[in-house]
Order: structure tokens, then C-alpha cells, then sequence
């Protein structure tokens, strides 16, 4: 008697249709490329771990397809063969108009194997139809052997018509080497699905309530690793620019949300050998085959990776040739958390073990960063006897810094290499009188056990040190006296030491004016450096140079200096060092000053990155460079958002006086923008002294000084200021300060009305600039540069250079936006002709025509003045001012204030291609 087979389970209607999209979908062009390939392949995989956006994309791409469309979501239980070719059969027939019912019918009655009722499938599919894409969601469910050699053999047959698209964790095992070299195979992998910096962006833009600037952008996808889910995640808790702030210190830490979907979506399925191997391997910024053998002691890693790679884990191959793995960065905070949570003891040693590991395999960094989170100062201390040279040569102090705290004062006092190592740390972390402090112990520790003249160059190596704590502390005389004595004997321990004399040596001459000769000390220091492959110093000694270059006006040599270090780096095959911050800096400025704003923006955007580890502190600069770049773009929220970042910084520290110069610059023209005179004049109240200006930080503390007197309408306060930075300028060859200076005086004397003085020093300032490419410097002033370049050209013969430049100038400052819409522009003869001569300017203006002084009264009417406010603009009495704004309004022929702003709005934007 036959037994009665059990009635098959129902088909769930959910599981036979496409998902619905998610809202606010951001469209994602880059990946159209693969797209219009689908139709000339039999296989298209889509593969990643959970969450990248497999299944998102797979919908895009369907209901984008020029044809008909067949999905298919999987479950384990479709792992039973009869039940799979049941969902199988019904969603094609469906699509192809109950084109196989035959097939459909055997599916039925449950009694052919699948690959049997797939051969009768092959056989009643038409041989001509329109494309039909088969897709088949979440492919890793299926594990039966039988189900997917049954897959398999249907792909190698299937009909032209059909391509069939897999969203997997893994590479699918369907064939697809045989399919890639016959050029069938079609794959997007997670590095590619990976949201890129602008689709972030974009995302962001489109989806929360507040502007997030563009730092915060990138920062959010370092740590996400282009990861999509955590991206919806910041959609869903980000409602402020500080919230973001916090989300990312989330990220950082391990985000609950994010650590529960890793044990759920992740985790939960992975057998004991598996998370044996990523406890044991996950502490490692990268690993390779060896590696991974040393710290899981030859568990079989090759094979273990490709099982990872192949279940789709959050894995990530660094190189072409799958030598080099890492794992995504969130889920190593995740790995790394669940570590030190449930086996605090057990990370400890695998710190130590790693850090023996990668000593073996001579990666004498990371093995430094191990020993010291394993908390094994024995180790630290013979990485740093063997490799702490190394260190200091390749700019790793932030490295020699972690170490050296690790180990005991009387072991640093007893060895010269630490001491010193100790003393250009301390150095570099502003912390002077450490300095000196470590050198009498080293003196009490050693002095006795050297030979005279041992002690005597151990010494001459301390006061290369001295010279530079000298420079920092602004006693050039001192650190020019220390850098001789150091100079005048060769280096003990420390090859580095004289070369680093040098630098310090030309650093003072540089402060001093000195440029020709702190040059030529440069070059030699960098030609040193080069021989002893000292690449910090190298990088260092090259953005000196350009910094003089700069003071000089040579801003192309200048930029040309930056990209020898820069290739310098990338030649050496080098990683990037605190010290690139400084080349990509400099290298931002002179692109704002040209005015390349997102070429300045992303050098000030790789600064934060290579110092994101580093601390706060150092960051000053890079967001004084992107509060400019704001500014300059008149992106007031932003500029706020890096204005405050600054304040916050300044109120922690004390950093050097160009610091302060740089970033007082910007915060005061930000606050000009906004009319905060308050914060001016606190800012006067609190600012760093003036002095001569006897080099390019100077220079720029005394413009602060006089731009601040400007703002607050105190012009003969600026004056002298500014005469006196010129007379310094001059004497000592700072072309670059003569052509800002040249600026600021054309400026203040515009706003004194001395007309002729303005236009002398203004022409004076296109002639500098026709060597130094000056742009950003003339745009500072706002639109006030409008009305003095249109007086320049009416009234004064231009060489052919300054005038292109005075017309480029003009098209910028016209395309600039203000913070607010008051259209800030003291009239001229100049402009206000240009406005009367427009054929779209109502009659009654050119036969009613206005006085200078009245179109200035309806441009502040238009600002949004009071009648007191534009008195005390102008200088004179409110009444006059209430006679002029009656005069105004009968010539054209209007009652009401909002009747003067409507027309102001409608004739002064003309003028500035608003």
C-alpha cells in the first residue's frame, strides 16, 4: 500500500512579491554602469554582509528593468527541494503568463526530484520572449546541496531571455568562475555598495532637519565604512548639528542599536570555531595568513578567511591579491566590545601575543601599539631600544608618546635614546618645562657612565631640543645660540639631531625676517634629512620652505614645495604622519587664497583625518581652513558650526601666536558678517599683543588688530597699525603681507572718503597680485570691492593684467553671498552709473536721479537700518537723515519703507548678479 504523501504547505503570497521601497531613497547614478549590463548576462550577484544595501538596490534595478520581473525572497525552509521548486515554478509562471504549466502541474504533485522538474521547466520555456530578470533574495539561506546543483545546472541552460540576479552575503556557488571567463557574470560586492562621501552627503541633506557640514560628513563615514544601516540610524537620531556630534562619539564607543543588530543579523548563527577566530584576530587593524596563524596558534586561517569571505562577513580584503584583511570598523568596535566586556583578561593577552606576532613579522608599529594595550612595559621598552629611532624619523610621536608613558622615570633617565625620544615629545606636546626636567635626570642617571666626550655630543643632542623649545617659547637669540652649540658636534645617539639643529636654526631666521638665509638652512636640512631618510624632517623642512615661499608671493613655488612632500610620502610608500596635516594645510590655504574653495575644503577635510587620532587640540587650523572656505562661500551656518568648534579649542589651550593669527582671522571676519561688534570688541580686549612685523604671523596679528578697528568704524585707530606693517613688510621682503596690507589700507581709506589714497594703494594691490595670484584677500573686504574696482576702472589706466584681474575680481564678489540679505555695497559714481545705464532701470530713476548719499541711505533702508542706525553708519545727525530719506522718496515716487526695500532689492542686485 502506498503511503500518502502530506498535503504541501500553502505558498505565502509575501515571499512571491518585490519588497516596497524604502522612502526617501536617494538615487545612486554611480551604479547605472552595472546596471545597463544586466540584460547581457546570465548571472548578476549582488553580495555583501547584512545591511549594505543588496536588496535596495536589487528593487531599483527592478523596476528599472526593460522587461518582466520574477522575485523570489528565501527562507531556510526553502532548503527543502519540492518546496523550492514549488515557489520557483509559480513565480515564473506568473510572470510568463502561465507559460509552464506542465511543470507547474509536477510541482504539484510532488513526485520528480527538483532537478528533474527544472530539465521539464528548461523544456517548456518558449525560445523567444521578452527579458525577464529572476531574482532571488537572500541566497545565502540556502545550504542544501541538492537545491543549489539543481540552480546550477538550470543556469546553464536557461534561455537568453532570462538572467538571473542573486543578492547573497556570499559569492553564490553557482558556477561563477566558469560564468566570469565567459564573460556571463555580472557582481557588485560590498565595497561598491558602500555609500561614497557625496552620496552621504546627499543622503543626510535630504533627510534630516539641520545642515550638517561637511567635516561631520566625512568623519560619519570613516566610521561607518560607507554602511547603510548605520546611516539610516543617524537619519533617525541626528536632529541637531551637536546630535551628530554625539552620534559619532556613539559610533566610536559602540552604538547599543548597532551592537544588538550584529548579535542578531550577524553573530547569532556562527558556529564556535568561527567567533573563536574573530576574538582572536579582531584587535588587529590589518592581518594577514601568518598573523592570524600566530594569534589563534594555527587554527588554519587561510581556510577560515575564505569561509568568511565566502559567508559574507564584514571582511574587507586591502589588497588585489587577498594577502591583507581587515574587518569593517564598526563591526571591530562590535568584536572588540563583546571582547573586552565578557573576556577582559583574555584581550590583554591577546595584545601581547599580537604585539609578538607582528614583531616576528617586523611591523614594529603596530607591535608598539599592542605592547602598550597589553600593558607590558618590558615589551614597549625593547620595541623602543630597537625601533624608537625609527619612529621619531617617520613622525610616529603621538606613537613614542603612548609609549613612553608606559615606562618608569629611572628607566627613561637611564637611557639617552629615551630621554631624548622623551624630550622631543614633551617638546612637541607644549610641554616645555618637562623638557628640561627629564634632562637633569638623565644627567644625574648617566653623566658618571659616560666618557667626556661622549657626554659632551650626548649634550649637543639636548640642546637641539633646547633650540626648539626655545624657538616656541619666542626667544629666537637663545634658540639660535642652542642650535650652534648643537651644530658644532656630531650626534651620539641620534642621527637626527643635527639635522634637526638646522631647522631650528633657520625657524629663527625665519621669525626674524631673515628669509634668503633661513631658506638656504632649509634646503640644506632637507638634504640631510633625505640622506638619512629622516621623512618627517624631510616633510617638515619642505613645508618651511614653502611657508617662506608664500611670504615671498610665490604662491605657484609654494605649491609646487607641497607636492614634492606629498610625493615624497607616496614615493617612500610612507603612511600619513601628523606632519602631512601641515603640508595639506598650507597647501589649503594657498588654494584660498586662489580661491579654490573645494579644493581648499577637502586639504582641510584629509588634515582632520590624518589627526583624528591625535587629539583636539591640533585640529585648530583645519577648521579655521574650512570656516574660510564657508565664509568665503557664504555658508553662515557651517561657519558658525567651525566657529564654535575654534572658540571651544581656544578656551582649552594655549597654542602659538600664527595659531592664533590664522584662526582670530577668520572668527573676526565672521563676526564683521554677522555685525557681532560685541565679540569684536572683546575679542580687542583679550588679543595677543601687537609687535613688529617681522614676519608672516606678525603680520597677520597686526591686520587682526586693524580689521577689528575697522569693524567697529575706528579707522584712524587701523592707520598706523597698518603703516607700520608695511614699513616691516618691505624691509623685509614680505611680498605676500605688502599685497594683503596694500588691500586693507585701499579699504580704510575708502571708508574715510579719501578716494585718491584708496585707489593708489588698491592699484598697487593688482599689480602685487599679477605675481602673487592674490584672489581670497581682495574678496575679504565683501562687496564694498565691487564699488572700489568700478571707481578703479572709471577713473584710473589699467595694464592689461590688472584689469583682467579687476574684472575677475568683480565677477566673484558679485557671485559672493552675504550672510544675510542686506546688500552691504557703498555706492560710487562708479556703480550707481552702472545701475542708471541698465535698460531694465525704470525711467523715473534716470529723470529723478538720486545723490550719492541718497542711494546710500536706500541701500541700508534696504539692509534693514533703522533711521538711528544709518545716522551712526554715516556719521551724521538723524535728522539729516530723515531729510534725505524725504528727498528719496519723492524722487521716486514712493510712500511707505517697504516700497524703498522692495525697489532697492530689485536695483542693487543688479549690480551684484544677485
Amino acid at each position: 500500500m502506498n503511503a500518502v504523501l502530506p498535503a504541501p504547505l500553502p505558498l505565502i503570497p509575501a515571499k512571491l512579491n518585490m519588497p516596497a521601497l524604502p522612502r526617501g531613497l536617494l538615487p545612486r547614478p554611480r551604479l547605472d554602469e552595472w546596471f545597463q549590463r544586466l540584460g547581457e548576462v546570465r548571472l548578476a550577484v549582488l553580495h555583501g554582509p547584512s545591511g549594505v544595501g543588496k536588496t535596495t538596490l536589487a528593487c531599483q534595478w527592478a523596476r528599472a528593468f526593460d522587461g518582466r520581473v520574477a522575485w523570489l525572497q528565501l527562507h531556510p525552509g526553502d532548503n527543502d527541494p519540492l518546496q523550492f521548486g514549488r515557489y520557483l515554478l509559480h513565480v515564473l509562471d506568473a510572470r510568463l503568463e502561465h507559460g509552464c504549466p506542465r511543470s507547474l502541474l509536477l510541482a504539484g504533485q510532488a513526485a520528480e526530484t527538483f532537478e528533474t522538474l527544472l530539465t521539464h521547466l528548461l523544456a517548456e520555456l518558449p525560445g523567444e520572449h521578452e527579458p525577464l530578470l529572476l531574482v532571488l533574495d537572500d541566497f545565502e539561506v540556502l545550504h542544501d546541496a541538492t537545491v543549489v546543483a539543481a540552480l546550477r545546472f538550470f543556469l546553464r541552460n536557461m534561455p537568453a531571455w532570462l538572467t538571473l540576479l542573486v543578492c547573497s552575503r556570499g559569492l553564490p556557488e553557482l558556477g561563477v568562475a566558469d560564468l566570469r571567463v565567459k564573460h556571463q557574470l555580472l557582481t557588485v560586492d560590498a565595497q561598491h555598495l558602500a555609500f561614497e562621501t557625496d552620496e552621504v552627503q546627499a543622503l543626510l541633506d535630504l533627510g534630516l532637519p539641520v545642515a550638517i557640514n561637511r567635516e561631520q560628513v566625512e568623519r560619519l563615514n570613516r566610521r561607518i565604512g560607507g554602511w547603510p544601516c548605520a546611516l539610516q540610524l543617524a537619519l533617525q537620531e541626528v536632529q541637531t548639528g551637536r546630535g551628530m556630534d554625539l552620534f559619532l562619539e556613539h559610533l566610536q564607543l559602540g552604538h547599543p542599536y548597532i551592537r544588538d543588530y550584529m548579535r542578531e543579523q550577524v553573530i547569532a548563527d556562527l558556529g564556535p570555531a568561527t567567533l573563536e577566530f574573530l576574538q582572536a584576530t579582531c584587535l588587529l587593524e590589518r592581518f594577514n595568513v601568518p598573523l592570524a596563524d600566530r594569534l589563534t596558534q594555527g587554527r588554519n586561517a587561510r581556510e577560515m578567511l575564505e569561509q568568511l569571505e565566502r559567508g559574507g562577513l564584514f571582511l574587507q580584503p586591502l589588497d588585489g591579491l587577498r594577502q591583507w584583511y581587515a574587518y569593517h570598523p564598526l563591526f571591530a568596535t562590535f568584536l572588540q566590545g563583546e571582547l573586552r566586556t565578557h573576556q577582559p583578561q583574555r584581550a590583554s593577552e591577546l595584545h601581547l601575543r599580537a604585539a609578538e606576532a607582528l614583531m616576528a613579522e617586523n611591523l614594529p608599529e603596530e607591535a608598539a601599539r599592542h605592547a602598550v594595550l597589553a600593558g607590558c612595559p618590558t615589551r614597549v621598552g625593547e620595541v623602543l631600544e630597537r625601533h624608537g629611532r625609527q619612529f621619531y624619523r617617520q613622525g610616529r610621536l603621538g606613537l613614542l608618546q603612548q609609549c613612553l608613558e608606559m615606562l618608569p622615570e629611572a628607566v627613561i633617565a637611564g637611557s639617552p635614546l629615551l630621554t631624548l625620544l622623551q624630550a622631543w615629545v614633551s617638546q612637541n606636546s607644549y610641554q616645555f618645562d618637562q623638557v628640561e626636567r627629564w634632562f637633569e635626570a638623565s644627567e644625574q642617571a648617566l653623566q658618571d657612565s659616560c666618557s667626556e666626550e661622549d657626554w659632551a655630543r650626548i649634550v649637543g643632542e639636548f640642546n637641539a631640543v633646547r633650540a626648539q623649545v626655545a624657538m616656541n617659547r619666542g626667544d629666537e637669540q637663545q634658540a639660535i645660540a642652542l642650535a650652534r652649540e648643537a651644530l658644532a658636534r656630531e650626534p651620539l645617539i641620534m642621527r637626527t639631531s643635527k639635522v634637526a639643529a638646522l631647522s631650528g636654526l633657520a625657524e629663527a631666521h625665519f621669525v626674524q625676517g631673515l628669509l634668503p638665509q633661513a631658506q638656504k638652512q632649509y634646503e640644506e636640512a632637507e638634504r640631510r634629512a633625505r640622506e638619512i631618510r629622516a621623512s618627517h624632517l624631510v616633510v617638515w623642512n619642505l613645508g618651511q620652505l614653502s611657508e617662506i615661499a608664500i611670504a615671498q608671493g610665490y604662491l605657484q613655488k609654494a605649491y609646487s614645495l607641497q607636492e614634492r612632500a606629498i610625493q615624497y610620502v607616496e614615493q617612500a610608500d610612507l603612511q600619513a604622519t601628523p606632519i602631512m596635516e601641515f603640508i595639506y594645510r598650507v597647501r589649503g590655504q594657498v588654494l584660498l587664497e586662489w580661491h579654490h574653495l573645494d579644493a581648499a575644503e577637502q586639504c582641510a577635510l584629509q588634515g582632520i583625518q590624518i589627526l583624528e587620532d591625535v587629539g583636539d587640540r591640533w585640529l585648530l587650523q583645519c577648521y579655521a581652513l574650512l570656516a574660510g572656505v564657508a565664509h568665503a562661500r557664504g555658508q553662515q551656518s557651517a561657519c558658525a558650526d567651525y566657529i564654535g568648534k575654534m572658540q571651544s579649542m581656544l578656551a582649552d589651550d594655549n597654542y602659538h601666536v600664527d595659531w592664533l593669527a590664522n584662526a582670530h582671522a577668520v572668527m573676526l571676519s565672521y563676526w564683521d558678517s554677522t555685525q557681532d561688534k560685541t565679540a569684536i570688541q572683546q575679542w580687542l580686549l583679550t588679543a595677543p599683543a601687537l609687535a613688529r612685523g617681522l614676519n608672516h604671523f606678525a603680520q597677520y596679528n597686526g591686520r587682526n588688530h586693524a580689521r577689528a578697528y575697522l569693524s567697529l568704524n575706528q579707522p584712524d585707530k587701523a592707520l598706523p597699525i597698518l603703516r607700520q606693517l608695511q614699513a616691516d613688510a618691505e624691509q623685509h621682503g614680505l611680498v605676500m603681507d605688502l599685497n594683503r596690507n596694500h588691500i586693507l589700507l585701499a579699504q580704510l581709506h575708502w571708508l574715510r572718503e579719501e578716494r585718491r589714497q584708496a585707489l593708489d594703494n588698491l592699484q598697487l594691490a593688482l599689480t602685487l597680485a599679477s605675481s602673487t595670484g592674490a584672489i581670497g584677500s581682495f574678496l575679504r573686504i565683501g562687496k564694498l570691492l565691487i564699488a572700489m574696482l568700478k571707481a578703479l576702472q572709471h577713473e584710473r589706466r589699467l595694464d592689461e593684467l590688472e584689469a583682467q584681474r579687476a574684472d575677475r575680481l568683480i565677477q566673484l564678489a558679485q557671485q559672493q553671498r552675504d550672510f544675510s540679505r542686506a546688500i552691504r555695497i557703498t555706492l560710487d559714481e562708479a556703480v550707481i552709473q552702472d545701475i542708471i545705464n541698465r535698460p531694465d532701470v525704470p525711467e523715473l530713476i534716470r529723470h529723478s536721479p538720486l545723490t550719492r548719499r541718497e542711494w546710500q541711505v536706500l541701500s541700508l533702508i534696504h539692509a534693514g537700518q533703522s533711521n538711528e542706525q544709518i545716522a551712526e553708519h554715516l556719521n551724521v545727525a538723524p535728522t539729516t537723515i530723515k531729510t534725505h530719506i524725504r528727498s528719496l522718496y519723492q524722487k521716486l515716487n514712493i510712500t511707505h519703507r517697504n516700497e524703498a526695500v522692495q525697489l532697492a532689492r530689485s536695483l542693487l542686485s543688479k549690480i551684484q548678479g544677485e
